[in-house]
Protein backbone atom coordinates (compact mmCIF):
# COMPACT_ATOMS: atom_id res chain seq x y z
CA UNK A 1 0.00 0.00 0.00
CA UNK A 2 2.67 2.51 1.12
CA UNK A 3 4.78 1.76 -2.25
CA UNK A 4 1.51 2.19 -4.53
CA UNK A 5 1.03 5.74 -2.45
CA UNK A 6 4.63 6.51 -3.22
CA UNK A 7 4.29 5.96 -7.35
CA UNK A 8 1.21 7.90 -6.83
CA UNK A 9 2.60 10.59 -5.54
CA UNK A 10 5.58 10.45 -7.61
CA UNK A 11 3.59 10.69 -10.72
CA UNK A 12 1.44 13.53 -9.53
CA UNK A 13 4.87 15.19 -8.98
CA UNK A 14 6.58 14.51 -11.99
CA UNK A 15 4.03 15.30 -14.26
CA UNK A 16 3.34 18.58 -12.60
CA UNK A 17 6.93 18.91 -13.26
CA UNK A 18 6.41 17.91 -16.26
CA UNK A 19 4.30 20.53 -17.15
CA UNK A 20 6.15 23.25 -16.83
CA UNK A 21 9.57 22.14 -18.36
CA UNK A 22 7.37 21.44 -21.68
CA UNK A 23 4.99 24.18 -21.50
CA UNK A 24 4.65 25.34 -25.25
CA UNK A 25 4.35 28.54 -27.29
CA UNK A 26 1.02 29.23 -28.56
CA UNK A 27 -0.24 32.40 -30.49
CA UNK A 28 -3.58 33.84 -29.64
CA UNK A 29 -5.25 36.56 -32.08
CA UNK A 30 -7.97 39.01 -30.79
CA UNK A 31 -9.00 40.17 -34.31
CA UNK A 32 -11.43 43.19 -32.97
CA UNK A 33 -8.82 44.45 -30.62
CA UNK A 34 -5.78 44.14 -33.35
CA UNK A 35 -3.42 41.68 -31.18
CA UNK A 36 -1.57 38.84 -31.59
CA UNK A 37 -0.66 37.92 -28.72
CA UNK A 38 2.06 35.04 -27.68
CA UNK A 39 2.06 32.92 -24.47
CA UNK A 40 4.56 30.51 -22.48
CA UNK A 41 1.98 27.92 -21.05
CA UNK A 42 0.49 30.00 -18.61
CA UNK A 43 2.72 33.18 -19.20
CA UNK A 44 2.67 36.18 -21.04
CA UNK A 45 5.69 36.30 -23.69
CA UNK A 46 4.20 39.63 -25.94
CA UNK A 47 2.01 41.07 -27.29
CA UNK A 48 2.29 42.39 -31.08
CA UNK A 49 -0.33 45.53 -32.12
CA UNK A 50 -1.20 44.78 -35.61
CA UNK A 51 -3.92 46.97 -35.79
CA UNK A 52 -5.02 50.62 -34.94
CA UNK A 53 -4.43 51.31 -31.20
CA UNK A 54 -5.97 54.42 -29.65
CA UNK A 55 -7.56 54.34 -26.33
CA UNK A 56 -10.55 56.48 -25.20
CA UNK A 57 -9.42 60.22 -23.74
CA UNK A 58 -6.41 59.75 -26.10
CA UNK A 59 -5.93 62.64 -28.64
CA UNK A 60 -6.58 61.35 -32.08
CA UNK A 61 -2.95 62.27 -33.46
CA UNK A 62 -1.36 59.50 -31.56
CA UNK A 63 -3.49 56.65 -32.74
CA UNK A 64 -1.05 54.07 -33.85
CA UNK A 65 -0.02 50.28 -35.08
CA UNK A 66 2.54 47.70 -35.57
CA UNK A 67 4.76 47.58 -32.76
CA UNK A 68 5.06 45.28 -29.83
CA UNK A 69 3.61 45.72 -26.22
CA UNK A 70 3.62 44.29 -23.44
CA UNK A 71 6.63 42.64 -23.42
CA UNK A 72 6.81 40.99 -20.60
CA UNK A 73 9.07 39.64 -17.64
CA UNK A 74 9.71 35.66 -17.11
CA UNK A 75 7.47 35.97 -13.98
CA UNK A 76 4.67 38.23 -15.86
CA UNK A 77 5.37 41.25 -14.89
CA UNK A 78 5.04 43.49 -17.51
CA UNK A 79 7.92 45.79 -18.82
CA UNK A 80 6.59 48.21 -21.35
CA UNK A 81 4.68 51.13 -21.45
CA UNK A 82 2.07 52.18 -24.25
CA UNK A 83 0.92 56.08 -24.08
CA UNK A 84 2.93 57.80 -21.11
CA UNK A 85 1.61 60.73 -20.18
CA UNK A 86 5.29 62.20 -20.33
CA UNK A 87 5.81 60.84 -23.53
CA UNK A 88 2.51 59.32 -24.89
CA UNK A 89 4.21 59.16 -28.50
CA UNK A 90 6.19 56.11 -26.66
CA UNK A 91 4.91 52.55 -27.61
CA UNK A 92 6.12 49.78 -26.18
CA UNK A 93 9.09 48.16 -28.32
CA UNK A 94 8.73 50.36 -31.56
CA UNK A 95 11.04 51.47 -34.61
CA UNK A 96 10.38 54.87 -35.95
CA UNK A 97 12.54 57.97 -36.71
CA UNK A 98 12.13 61.44 -35.80
CA UNK A 99 14.04 63.04 -38.60
CA UNK A 100 12.03 61.71 -42.35
CA UNK A 101 12.10 63.10 -45.82
CA UNK A 102 10.17 61.94 -48.75
CA UNK A 103 8.36 62.74 -51.93
CA UNK A 104 10.62 65.88 -50.98
CA UNK A 105 8.33 66.92 -47.99
CA UNK A 106 9.80 66.78 -44.47
CA UNK A 107 7.58 64.79 -41.57
CA UNK A 108 8.77 62.13 -38.95
CA UNK A 109 7.20 58.68 -37.63
CA UNK A 110 8.57 59.47 -34.37
CA UNK A 111 5.96 62.42 -33.03
CA UNK A 112 2.30 62.75 -34.79
CA UNK A 113 2.94 65.92 -37.13
CA UNK A 114 1.59 67.01 -40.36
CA UNK A 115 2.20 65.75 -42.96
CA UNK A 116 1.55 62.49 -41.19
CA UNK A 117 3.67 59.20 -41.76
CA UNK A 118 3.17 56.14 -39.53
CA UNK A 119 2.76 52.32 -39.98
CA UNK A 120 -0.34 50.35 -41.49
CA UNK A 121 -0.66 46.54 -41.08
CA UNK A 122 -0.69 44.72 -44.42
CA UNK A 123 -0.63 41.16 -43.99
CA UNK A 124 0.89 38.34 -41.88
CA UNK A 125 3.46 36.83 -43.52
CA UNK A 126 4.41 33.95 -41.24
CA UNK A 127 2.61 32.94 -38.10
CA UNK A 128 3.90 29.48 -36.54
CA UNK A 129 5.20 27.32 -33.47
CA UNK A 130 7.75 24.54 -34.40
CA UNK A 131 10.37 22.78 -32.28
CA UNK A 132 9.02 25.53 -29.62
CA UNK A 133 10.02 28.07 -31.59
CA UNK A 134 7.78 31.08 -32.11
CA UNK A 135 7.91 32.86 -35.69
CA UNK A 136 5.79 35.40 -36.50
CA UNK A 137 6.43 37.33 -39.85
CA UNK A 138 4.60 40.89 -41.07
CA UNK A 139 4.40 43.36 -43.69
CA UNK A 140 3.24 46.30 -42.93
CA UNK A 141 3.61 49.80 -45.21
CA UNK A 142 4.41 53.50 -44.18
CA UNK A 143 1.85 56.01 -45.38
CA UNK A 144 2.17 59.87 -46.55
CA UNK A 145 -1.26 61.80 -45.22
CA UNK A 146 -2.79 58.03 -45.29
CA UNK A 147 -2.56 57.40 -48.66
CA UNK A 148 0.68 57.44 -50.83
CA UNK A 149 2.84 54.27 -49.99
CA UNK A 150 6.40 55.33 -49.41
CA UNK A 151 8.00 52.74 -47.53
CA UNK A 152 7.60 48.99 -46.55
CA UNK A 153 8.83 46.72 -44.32
CA UNK A 154 9.15 43.50 -43.14
CA UNK A 155 9.33 42.24 -39.32
CA UNK A 156 10.35 38.96 -38.40
CA UNK A 157 9.69 37.70 -34.58
CA UNK A 158 11.36 34.64 -33.45
CA UNK A 159 10.28 34.05 -29.61
CA UNK A 160 12.69 31.68 -28.10
CA UNK A 161 11.79 29.14 -24.80
CA UNK A 162 13.22 30.22 -21.78
CA UNK A 163 16.47 29.29 -21.34
CA UNK A 164 18.15 29.66 -17.89
CA UNK A 165 17.61 32.67 -16.10
CA UNK A 166 16.41 34.39 -19.51
CA UNK A 167 14.55 34.31 -22.62
CA UNK A 168 15.91 35.61 -26.32
CA UNK A 169 13.37 37.62 -29.12
CA UNK A 170 15.29 38.05 -32.16
CA UNK A 171 13.76 41.23 -34.10
CA UNK A 172 14.54 41.59 -37.69
CA UNK A 173 13.37 44.64 -39.75
CA UNK A 174 13.44 45.17 -43.80
CA UNK A 175 12.66 48.78 -44.57
CA UNK A 176 12.39 49.28 -48.19
CA UNK A 177 11.77 52.72 -49.62
CA UNK A 178 9.11 52.58 -51.94
CA UNK A 179 8.44 55.25 -55.16
CA UNK A 180 11.25 57.12 -54.65
CA UNK A 181 13.72 57.98 -52.02
CA UNK A 182 13.21 57.98 -48.14
CA UNK A 183 15.96 59.51 -45.86
CA UNK A 184 16.10 58.62 -42.50
CA UNK A 185 17.97 60.31 -39.31
CA UNK A 186 18.15 60.84 -35.71
CA UNK A 187 16.96 63.99 -33.87
CA UNK A 188 19.69 66.64 -34.14
CA UNK A 189 18.05 68.29 -31.14
CA UNK A 190 21.14 68.55 -28.34
CA UNK A 191 23.16 66.00 -30.45
CA UNK A 192 21.03 63.44 -29.18
CA UNK A 193 20.85 61.33 -32.50
CA UNK A 194 17.90 59.24 -31.40
CA UNK A 195 15.72 56.96 -33.48
CA UNK A 196 14.89 53.34 -35.00
CA UNK A 197 14.85 50.68 -32.41
CA UNK A 198 13.62 51.51 -28.93
CA UNK A 199 12.15 50.09 -25.75
CA UNK A 200 10.35 52.45 -23.31
CA UNK A 201 10.10 50.73 -19.82
CA UNK A 202 7.43 50.75 -17.74
CA UNK A 203 7.44 52.09 -14.21
CA UNK A 204 9.44 48.95 -12.70
CA UNK A 205 12.43 49.94 -14.64
CA UNK A 206 12.87 53.68 -13.47
CA UNK A 207 15.95 54.33 -12.13
CA UNK A 208 16.88 50.69 -12.86
CA UNK A 209 20.58 49.69 -13.19
CA UNK A 210 21.96 50.35 -17.06
CA UNK A 211 24.75 48.55 -17.70
CA UNK A 212 26.42 48.26 -21.70
CA UNK A 213 29.48 46.23 -22.82
CA UNK A 214 31.48 48.56 -21.57
CA UNK A 215 30.43 48.31 -17.76
CA UNK A 216 28.31 50.00 -15.89
CA UNK A 217 26.35 53.47 -16.68
CA UNK A 218 26.53 55.78 -13.58
CA UNK A 219 24.26 58.37 -15.60
CA UNK A 220 22.04 59.02 -18.64
CA UNK A 221 24.05 58.32 -22.02
CA UNK A 222 23.77 59.77 -25.84
CA UNK A 223 25.27 59.01 -28.79
CA UNK A 224 27.99 57.06 -27.63
CA UNK A 225 28.45 53.00 -29.62
CA UNK A 226 28.09 50.11 -27.30
CA UNK A 227 27.32 46.70 -28.89
CA UNK A 228 24.69 45.97 -25.88
CA UNK A 229 22.94 47.93 -23.28
CA UNK A 230 20.42 46.37 -20.54
CA UNK A 231 18.43 48.16 -17.57
CA UNK A 232 17.27 45.98 -14.56
CA UNK A 233 16.66 46.14 -11.05
CA UNK A 234 17.47 43.35 -8.58
CA UNK A 235 13.95 41.15 -9.54
CA UNK A 236 13.79 41.87 -13.70
CA UNK A 237 15.45 42.97 -16.47
CA UNK A 238 15.52 43.37 -20.43
CA UNK A 239 18.57 44.07 -22.73
CA UNK A 240 18.86 44.61 -26.45
CA UNK A 241 21.74 43.40 -28.32
CA UNK A 242 22.98 44.28 -31.74
CA UNK A 243 23.85 41.73 -34.62
CA UNK A 244 27.25 42.25 -35.97
CA UNK A 245 25.50 42.56 -39.17
CA UNK A 246 24.28 45.63 -38.60
CA UNK A 247 24.98 48.85 -40.55
CA UNK A 248 27.73 51.02 -38.98
CA UNK A 249 28.42 48.60 -36.20
CA UNK A 250 28.24 49.05 -32.90
CA UNK A 251 25.52 51.76 -33.22
CA UNK A 252 25.21 54.49 -31.20
CA UNK A 253 22.91 54.69 -28.38
CA UNK A 254 20.46 57.03 -26.21
CA UNK A 255 20.18 55.16 -22.82
CA UNK A 256 17.96 56.58 -19.74
CA UNK A 257 16.49 55.74 -16.37
CA UNK A 258 16.07 59.07 -15.44
CA UNK A 259 12.04 58.89 -16.22
CA UNK A 260 11.67 55.37 -17.27
CA UNK A 261 13.92 52.61 -18.95
CA UNK A 262 14.94 53.58 -22.14
CA UNK A 263 17.00 51.30 -24.54
CA UNK A 264 17.53 53.09 -28.01
CA UNK A 265 19.40 51.65 -31.12
CA UNK A 266 20.52 55.61 -32.39
CA UNK A 267 20.40 54.49 -36.46
CA UNK A 268 21.55 56.23 -38.20
CA UNK A 269 21.99 58.32 -35.38
CA UNK A 270 23.02 61.90 -36.50
CA UNK A 271 24.14 61.53 -39.78
CA UNK A 272 21.41 60.62 -42.66
CA UNK A 273 20.51 57.88 -44.28
CA UNK A 274 18.86 57.60 -47.74
CA UNK A 275 17.16 54.57 -49.53
CA UNK A 276 16.99 54.98 -52.78
CA UNK A 277 13.92 53.35 -54.21
CA UNK A 278 13.62 49.53 -53.95
CA UNK A 279 16.27 49.79 -52.02
CA UNK A 280 16.59 48.37 -48.53
CA UNK A 281 18.08 48.28 -45.04
CA UNK A 282 18.11 45.13 -42.60
CA UNK A 283 18.36 45.68 -39.06
CA UNK A 284 18.83 42.67 -36.68
CA UNK A 285 18.95 42.55 -33.41
CA UNK A 286 18.10 40.33 -29.67
CA UNK A 287 16.02 41.06 -26.73
CA UNK A 288 17.30 39.82 -24.24
CA UNK A 289 14.63 39.26 -21.13
CA UNK A 290 16.08 38.05 -18.08
CA UNK A 291 15.83 37.41 -13.98
CA UNK A 292 17.41 39.58 -11.46
CA UNK A 293 20.67 41.82 -12.37
CA UNK A 294 23.04 41.64 -15.44
CA UNK A 295 25.00 39.00 -13.30
CA UNK A 296 21.88 37.03 -12.55
CA UNK A 297 20.79 37.84 -15.85
CA UNK A 298 24.11 36.13 -17.38
CA UNK A 299 23.68 38.85 -20.10
CA UNK A 300 27.38 39.09 -20.69
CA UNK A 301 27.63 35.16 -21.39
CA UNK A 302 23.87 35.42 -23.40
CA UNK A 303 26.00 38.11 -25.42
CA UNK A 304 28.68 36.19 -26.62
CA UNK A 305 25.94 33.13 -27.44
CA UNK A 306 24.26 35.42 -29.89
CA UNK A 307 27.77 36.25 -31.37
CA UNK A 308 28.35 32.50 -31.96
CA UNK A 309 25.39 31.84 -33.92
CA UNK A 310 27.16 34.68 -36.70
CA UNK A 311 30.00 32.24 -36.57
CA UNK A 312 28.22 28.89 -37.61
Amino acid sequence: MKNIRFFILFFLIFGIFAAGCFAQLEMIEDSEKGVLSIKDGTTMVLSYRFGDQLPNGIASEQIRACYIHPLYALDGRVLTADFPKDHPHHHGVFWTWPVVKTRGRDTQTWHPVSPSLRQYFVRWLKREVQDNLAVLCVESVWKLDEREVVAREIVTLQVHPVDGPGRALDVEIKLQAVGGPLMLAGAPDQDKGYGGLCLRGADVLTGAHLTTNEGKLEKDSTDVPFRWADVSTPEVGVAIFVSPQHPAFPPTWLIRNSYAGILNVSWPGLKSKTLEANEAVTLTYRIYVHRGDVSQGRVHQAYRRYLSEFNR
